[in-house]
């Protein structure tokens, strides 16, 4: 068993002895390092998931009728494109227009440059989004999609 350390782009490996994996030059891996360094630094890339559906605790994130955002709440669901490039990802909708963190913190679609988010696998099934800005996309109240989570909580926990 090994427990995973999400490191923004990277991530580090600590197996069930304490220690975490690192690459020998020869690309063995040992459990031998105390503490994280350059060699212990992972990179993980989803490879059969370039579409991507989420659901939340509140329903399907799709686009928003009237406007750019995303609703989190949606008894439908919208089909998204995830491309990753140097360890992060970036999500884009049907109208090839990318996802962004705006100003206000709500999730945008209609972005015209690609945005980095960072996808944590944390539980069975379920992931985490993390922006740029070092937080996660969750679900608000009022269904909204925002990049405002500060915790690993059930608003930020989707189902692929």
């Amino acid at each position: 068993m090994f427990s995973v350390e999400w490191l923004g782009q990277k991530v580090a490996l600590k197996a069930s002895n304490g220690k975490y994996i690192c690459t020998k030059k020869n690309g063995q891996l040992l459990a031998v390092s105390d503490s994280v360094g350059e060699d212990e630094l992972l990179s993980i890339k989803m490879i059969n998931r370039p579409m991507l559906i989420l659901r939340g605790q509140n329903g399907f994130i799709c686009h928003h009728k009237n406007s750019n955002t995303l609703d989190a709440s949606r008894s439908i669901y919208d089909i998204f494109t995830l491309q990753h490039s140097n360890g992060a990802y970036q999500i884009k909708g049907a109208s090839g227009q990318y996802w962004y963190v705006n100003s206000s913190l709500v999730v945008c679609s209609d972005g015209e440059a690609p945005e980095d988010f960072f996808i944590e696998l944390v539980e069975r099934g379920r992931l985490a989004i993390r922006g740029k800005n070092g937080k996660y996309l969750r679900g608000d109240p009022g269904g909204l999609l925002k990049g405002d989570g500060l915790t690993l909580s059930s608003s930020v926990l989707w189902e692929y």
